[in-house]
């Protein structure tokens, strides 16, 4: 009894405030009511008070509950086209809307109700489930639907696919990621066929660390690819390791899908390099022996070659060892293992003066890289 008496003096109130919808009623007793739905809710509200809902415009909603299954019709269709697997639903209000809710709670209050937005957001779950079997996921959505409410509106956003990897570079001056420069990149052969089986946009390669250009990359280099706006999100890795490996300039191995907490587990590594580099002296080598002292934190100014790119900074970067091989004399081979952003061609040349202490300035003879590849990762 006391419930109905709450709900008479409500609804009432309600009635007073204009026609509205059996939805907009029932809303306002969400929490009181057991009925399913807020339309149930509602005609339950109508037949306390002895009152029929009016064949009106709603005064609250604009008849939006009511339509909102016509509204919904043609992005359902083009959901129902789209390969995901969980989706979220996000919806954004008109002011219009909200001073309207806000005018009727001034009068009835809010103990009871549940805000238009939530129903909204419910309802549309409910209807994209429906339609495409698939399920709601507010951490990791494949796809987000966002619905304007004051324009009846509603677009599609399908979340990035990341895609993880190893690579190795064969062919040198193919640099990493897509430039305009180049007409090809590593990013460029392990995203074409990724890209054709996917129907993405574009893409964005994120890799643990950059070789040189000029570089050959023996060591395997974690990666995550990208793809945005994807149409579809399954296909074979196997097809696809086939399709990049067949260019013979990149190696990739382990693909399988992965999501942006990897990529910044890849962007926050940073492990010591391996290197073997090939460098032409203008004299002969006398005492190679004295090398063993570049094992030490390197202490490096800006390159002045990338000086006014870049500001003119001091950094120290470690050599942990560094081993030689004669090729002739005045040609070596060096293995440097240094850590990740260590300036490789100026701890050969001392660039002036501004790396200290490098290869020429030990040797007292001025050399020059001829080749270089990275071999290794070491943790």
């Amino acid at each position: 009894m006391k419930n109905e008496r709450e709900i008479r003096s409500v609804s009432e109130k309600i009635i007073n405030f204009g026609c509205v919808c059996d939805a907009c009623l029932g809303r306002q007793f969400a929490k009181l009511l057991k009925a399913g739905t807020n339309i149930e809710r509602g005609r339950q509200a109508r037949g306390i008070i002895g009152t029929a809902v009016k064949n009106e415009k709603c005064a609250l909603c604009e008849n939006l509950m009511a339509e909102l299954c016509v509204t919904m019709k043609m992005p359902l269709e083009e959901l129902k086209k789209m390969d995901f697997r969980t989706f979220m639903i996000g919806v954004r209000m008109s002011d219009s809307l909200v001073m309207k809710e806000e005018a009727l709670w001034e009068k009835t209050g809010i103990k009871y109700c549940e805000s238009i937005k939530a129903e909204i957001s419910r309802e549309l779950s409910r209807l994209v489930t429906k339609a495409t079997g698939k399920k709601q996921d507010q951490e990791r959505p494949d796809v987000i639907i966002m619905f304007d409410a004051g324009k009846r509106s509603t677009e599609i956003f399908s979340n990035p696919l990341f895609v993880y990897g190893e690579y190795r570079k064969f062919s040198r001056g193919l640099p990493q990621t897509s430039s305009r420069q180049f007409k090809q990149s590593v990013e460029d052969i392990i995203a074409k066929p990724l890209m054709k089986a996917t129907g993405g946009s574009a893409h964005v390669l994120h890799a643990q660390g950059r070789e040189d250009r000029g570089a050959r990359c023996l060591a395997w280099r974690p990666f995550v690819l990208e793809i945005k706006q994807p149409l579809k999100r399954k296909f074979s890795p196997r097809s696809m390791l086939t399709a990049i490996n067949r260019s013979h300039k990149v190696k990739v191995a382990k693909l399988r899908l992965s999501d942006r907490k990897e990529v910044a587990k890849i962007k926050a590594k940073n492990p010591f390099k391996i290197f073997r580099v090939v460098v032409d002296f203008e004299k002969s080598v006398e005492n190679p022996e004295r090398l063993k002292s570049l094992a030490c934190a390197i202490k490096q100014r800006t390159p002045s070659r990338i000086l006014g790119a870049k500001p003119d900074r001091t950094k120290h970067k470690k050599v942990k060892s560094i081993k030689w091989k004669r090729i002739n004399s005045k040609r070596y081979q060096f293995d440097i293992i240094a850590e990740s952003g260590l300036y490789l061609n100026e701890l050969v040349t001392g660039d002036g003066g501004r790396t200290k202490p490098s290869v020429s300035q030990l040797l007292e003879n001025s050399g020059k890289i001829k080749e270089f590849d990275l071999i290794g990762l070491e943790d």
